[in-house]
């Protein structure tokens, strides 16, 4: 298994590569406008791009549904353009983290299109079949709603899909699927790839019926198979770095799988927060107005003060490709609009673990408005409208819109705001392949460049903070404490082995708190004007001192 403690003082940005950059005004991103803006990203002070997919796809969901996975999407180039682009890269000394599909592949992969040619085919090994469907199997229910199940009439069988129709899922009991994956790793090593995103790797083995909560989690095979495919995939990449995506993973899980005999993965995304604000029957289909931000603590102190999580084996997240833009979920889009995406960035850079900016966040975009259902592009909001609004009239469609408005993932998924001019930068006039963010003509790149007050500032300051000499042992390797206080803000203490510490106050609120009088040197505030501390932090102040 890869070591991963070469990558703990990294800072990692996920890019969505068809809504960064769009080089040749075509209207979807692109591998050239990444490579474009790799100087924006040296300059903000990042180490490491994880991309999602760039595979050949028919973006059923988002690039997920690999239809090759040693080619690129023609929207985004060729593989010429990716190797220039890595190269370009490392030059900056900025490294690649791909995004690797591990649990399914898209319904026109060429091992797929071959497994329903013939029985016997070596492909057909490669996913799951079933000629009859037990009454176990039968009420198998995809992540996205509906049946797990397709039928192929030429091979005369039903194949499993976790996710959406076009998404079959693998068979990783067959030795031949292991050795394919294997492969791909070794290809995009090749090429100068050193990380590694193992996409849903906690549901890789199926049993039926599945009685846990989320779906077909950890089943009786998944360690046994991913150690083969480590074993094949890494043995000979010391420099590799593996990170794991297994959504609401627990404290025990991340120990359990990334620690002792049965460890996986180097490196897992922390998921403890993520779903706060979302409905509680529906998830990010729905919303729940009575979220509370004690949640947040709830969740991440376990994490966080564990002497079993070494600060290399979580990844940190305010937002993702499958969640909504943070500002807006839990921050402010009117008057505290820049200290609270200020207050978010310190809470992420100030914990245990390995932050992850996602791309526009270190300038505070805020989702858009989308106004119907003809605006949304996501599967998983096709799917919402058709289940929750259309076969079981939970919501209506204006509700489910108002909704999906909030929570759905086509929030975080818009184009990058460069700068005021009608595309937000994006490209040079085309129409985009989805709507423009909202409030773009303030909230760019171009507005903040040269603004020491920015939001943009802020994050090239805290990004530094966390690679400072003087401190990045407490950052990065010190021991975490997490209280919730009395008045509803929270403080994070961070030692290092010495005893120096950081005491960081945190107020995610839109009101004044009470908080303990602390007394040291303050190094970093949300808020700019350097207001002496006096035992009350404003809305959204966040600050750390040095004590």
């Amino acid at each position: 298994m890869t070591k991963t403690i070469k990558w703990k003082g990294k800072v990692i940005y996920q890019i969505f590569p068809r809504s960064f950059r769009d080089a040749n005004n075509d209207g979807d991103g692109d591998l050239k406008g990444i490579e474009e803006k790799l100087p924006y990203l040296a300059d903000l002070g990042i180490d490491a791009i994880w991309l999602c997919p760039t595979y050949n796809t028919n973006f059923a969901d988002a690039g997920y549904d690999v239809k090759d996975y040693k080619s690129v999407w023609k929207q985004f180039g060729t593989l010429e353009d990716f190797k220039s682009m890595a190269k370009q890269a490392k030059m900056l000394g900025i490294d690649i983290v791909m995004d690797i599909v591990l649990n399914h592949v898209s319904d026109e992969h060429p091992w797929f299109k071959k497994a329903c040619e013939s029985v016997n085919n070596i492909e057909h090994n490669y996913f799951i079949w079933r000629e009859k469907l037990n009454k176990d199997e039968e009420v198998a229910v995809s992540i996205f709603g509906g049946s797990a199940w397709e039928f192929v009439p030429s091979v005369n069988k039903y194949y499993f899909h976790l996710f959406a129709k076009e998404q079959v899922d693998l068979n990783w009991e067959h030795p031949d699927t292991i050795a394919a994956m294997a492969d791909v790793i070794d290809f995009w090593y090749e090429i100068g790839v050193r990380g590694f995103r193992l996409d849903a790797i906690k549901h890789i083995s199926k049993v039926f019926p599945d009685g846990n909560d989320n779906a077909y989690s950890w089943g009786p095979t998944a360690v046994k198979q991913l150690q083969k495919f480590n074993e094949v995939a890494f043995k000979d990449k010391p420099d590799a770095f593996v990170l794991g995506e297994s959504s609401g993973i627990t404290l025990e899980e991340a120990i359990k799988y990334g620690t002792g005999e049965e460890k996986v993965s180097s490196n897992y995304y922390n998921f403890s927060w993520w779903w706060m604000g979302w409905g509680k029957d529906t998830g990010r289909n729905g919303y729940d107005p009575e979220w509370d931000f004690k949640d947040f603590v709830k969740g991440m102190k376990p994490f966080q003060e564990s002497k079993e999580i070494p600060s290399e084996l979580m990844t940190n997240f305010l937002s993702n490709h499958d969640t909504s833009r943070a500002i807006s979920r839990w921050g402010d889009e009117g008057m505290f609009w820049k200290e609270s995406a200020k207050t978010l960035a310190m809470m992420m850079f100030v914990m245990k673990g390995i932050p992850c900016v996602y791309y526009g966040e270190e300038i505070g975009m805020l989702n858009p408005r989308f106004e119907s259902k003809q605006e949304f592009r996501d599967v998983d909001a096709m799917n919402a409208y058709d289940i929750l609004v259309d076969k079981q009239n939970y919501y209506t469609e204006e509700e489910m819109t108002k909704y999906l408005a909030i929570n759905g993932r086509d929030n975080s998924r818009t184009p990058m705001a460069w700068d005021s001019s009608e595309s937000a930068g994006f490209n040079e006039g085309h129409t985009p392949w989805i709507k423009v963010g909202y409030g773009h003509k303030e909230i760019n790149v171009e507005k903040q460049q040269n603004d020491p007050k920015s939001i943009l500032a802020f994050y090239k300051d805290i990004i530094k903070l966390r690679k400072n000499e003087e401190y990045k042992d407490i950052l990065i390797d010190g021991e975490s404490k997490f209280e919730l206080l009395e008045s509803g803000a929270f403080k994070v203490t961070r030692t290092n082995s010495i005893g120096k510490q950081l005491i960081i106050l945190i107020n995610v609120r839109d009101i004044k708190l009470n908080v303990p009088m602390i007394v040291g040197k303050q190094i970093l505030s949300s808020w700019t004007d350097k207001k002496e501390f006096k035992g009350q932090l404003r809305p959204y102040e966040s600050i750390i001192f040095e004590v």
